[in-house]
């Protein structure tokens, strides 16, 4: 019932105490310094000097600062993009209350036909429309103060503060090291076949490439560690691949070398029937549990 509720609740799973310190502080600080040093330049202060929607992408920039969400042209495009079509709408629909919903839905198309999605850029769409005559009066100088000012010392604020930490970078493309090529990839799921599951399922992923593949790679070694503890070998014993035509096999095993580690355990195998019979061979227990499909005994 518990894990019932959760699941419908989404509750996240929690993160490392280094990662929920490092956000804090940063997102603190980010508002801070965007808030004086717009006050400082400008001279304006309350909703023209900070806007709302600032909070909300400190949360990305610093909270999941590698995050599709987070990019530069996210952030960037996605709030500016949507100031313009706010200060739009505002000037060109009434009442509000049409003006205020056509102001955040063209800012999501928008986002979307540009691919700067950034949930914090309906909310400066909606600020435009709803924000009152101080911020109406300003007109399309919206779009360069609060927004662009806002958006150009947080983006600042965020590289340099992320960067300060060697398991952070922002931008991601800041990151230290990169693939020298060489990375054999044994596994069934391929980084393009995720792609295609994510296109298929037309849902907005807000992770990249490196960060689904980690968790592709933790969830592939967790298989493996439940598959081997599910694997139960017996000397003697007859098991086969259960795959169709010539690829059909069946082993019984002969001798075993024991190893805690499951790559170093090794399985002395015949070939009982099937391609090869008669003959012998050897692989790991993490091989032979995964060619495995089920366990078998002779007729008769």
């Amino acid at each position: 019932m518990i894990q019932a509720i959760i699941r419908f609740l989404g509750i996240q799973s929690s993160v490392v105490n280094s990662e929920k310190t490092v956000a804090t502080i940063g997102g603190m600080l980010a508002i801070f310094c965007c808030f004086y040093a717009t006050v400082y330049f400008t001279g304006d202060a309350g909703s023209v000097a900070i806007l709302p929607s600032m909070g909300a992408s400190a949360v990305l920039l610093f909270a999941v600062p590698h995050g599709q969400l987070s990019t530069p042209w996210a952030f960037l495009g996605g709030n500016i993009f949507s100031a313009i079509v706010g200060v739009t709408c505002a000037t060109l629909i009434e009442p509000m209350l049409i003006a205020a919903p056509v102001a955040v839905a063209l800012s999501i198309l928008v986002m979307h036909l540009t691919r700067s999605l950034h949930p914090p850029g309906g909310a400066t769409a909606l600020a435009a429309v709803i924000g009152g005559p101080t911020i109406h009066g300003l007109g399309y100088w919206y779009v360069i103060t609060p927004t662009l000012i806002n958006c150009s010392i947080l983006f600042l604020i965020a590289m340099i503060f992320n960067n300060l930490f060697h398991w952070r970078r922002y931008p991601q493309s800041f990151m230290h090291y990169q693939s020298a090529g060489y990375h054999p990839d044994t596994r069934r799921i391929k980084m393009q076949h995720i792609h295609q599951a994510i296109k298929r399922s037309d849902l907005v992923i807000d992770a990249s490439d490196e960060q689904i593949k980690r968790v592709v790679d933790l969830a592939d070694a967790i298989y493996h560690e439940e598959l081997i503890k599910q694997f139960v070998l017996e000397l003697g014993a007859y098991y086969t691949n259960s795959k169709p035509g010539r690829q059909w096999s069946v082993r019984q095993i002969i001798d075993q070398r024991e190893h805690q580690d499951p790559s170093r355990y090794l399985v002395i195998y015949r070939i009982a029937d099937g391609d090869r019979k008669g003959t012998t061979d050897s692989c790991t227990l993490q091989e032979f549990a995964e060619w495995a499909n089920e366990k078998m005994r002779p007729k008769g």
